[in-house]
């Protein structure tokens, strides 16, 4: 594919994806022993932060990934922007051609309390553009992929393609919406309460939110976070948005603009972002912005 760099071919870097994927799957799953009806961690180190747990699963995976990609292709001019090693770089990447953007565990906490809920998220921007996403979700075996001009898809580990319906054209009563449960504000509460809406989920990571949209279990997800704020960042966003919008699906903010990554050093995404399939994504996205 021409927008990949000289010396890249699309195929083989899919299948390097693939196989750091799978790696990250059995990473995680040996670190879990079932004991019982009860699963025991072992060995698994827990550190607490005032953003949230990192363990050293998530470390683990972020150096597969990162050594992977580099090991494959030594000599390419991209940077790798991650959760886990933002706080230790400086280094601005707004104005880099090619930035992978990576969240090796989205939803730590998740994993910890072993509800099946989290994700590995890998993206690729040229020129701050969304053009290769992966979602892992280690607790299905499901590999899903976005390619720029290809569209999206998910895989199991044997390459079996599963296929999810499209759009859906149910009234905006009749959604299930998916929420973080972990980052609840009284002011979205107010807002689903006028929405009248007649299920609501709480969920963990947004890659498991997305897929779990594309798949039909749900059929909404609201991002809500004040400027100034703790908010999703784009290591939580970027391979997710990819993958629904490959389904012909959307990820945007009220006015309906497709989320952008890269803006600012702070790597924020901010405000109110709602992601569906629906038909009436942007009657959804006005009725919000007109309640807010």
């Amino acid at each position: 594919m021409n927008f990949l760099p000289q010396g890249v071919d699309l195929e083989d870097l899919l299948n390097l994806l693939r196989k750091i994927g799978w790696e990250i799957t059995d990473l995680l799953e040996s670190y879990s022993q079932t004991s019982g009806n009860s699963l025991n961690f072992k060995n698994l180190e827990i550190n607490e932060f005032s953003t949230g747990p990192v363990t050293s699963a998530d470390l683990i995976a972020n150096d597969i990934i990162i050594n992977g990609i580099k090991g494959k292709y030594p000599r390419q001019k991209w940077f790798f922007l991650s959760e886990e090693n933002v706080k230790d770089n400086n280094q601005s990447f707004l104005n880099e051609d090619w930035v992978w953007i990576i969240d090796p565990l989205d939803g730590t906490r998740d994993f910890i309390n072993k509800t099946g809920e989290y994700a590995t998220h890998i993206s690729l921007l040229f020129k701050r553009r969304n053009i290769l996403g992966v979602v892992l979700i280690p607790h299905r075996d499901e590999v899903w992929f976005y390619v720029e001009g290809l569209g999206s898809w998910c895989e199991t580990r044997n390459l079996l393609k599963k296929n999810f319906r499209g759009t859906n054209d149910k009234k905006i009563e009749d959604l299930t919406i998916a929420i973080s449960k972990t980052h609840f504000h009284k002011e979205l509460k107010i807002i689903l309460d006028k929405l009248k809406l007649t299920s609501i989920l709480g969920m963990g990571s947004i890659g498991y939110k997305i897929t779990s949209i594309i798949r039909g279990d749900v059929d909404l997800y609201i991002s809500y976070s004040e400027e100034g704020k703790s908010s999703p960042k784009d290591w939580d966003m970027a391979a997710p948005e990819a993958i629904i919008r490959g389904f012909g699906g959307l990820f945007t903010d009220l006015n309906g603009n497709q989320l952008s990554f890269l803006n600012d050093m702070n790597y924020n995404q901010s405000g109110i972002l709602v992601a569906s399939m629906s038909n009436k994504h942007v009657e959804i996205c006005n009725r919000i912005k007109n309640l807010y």
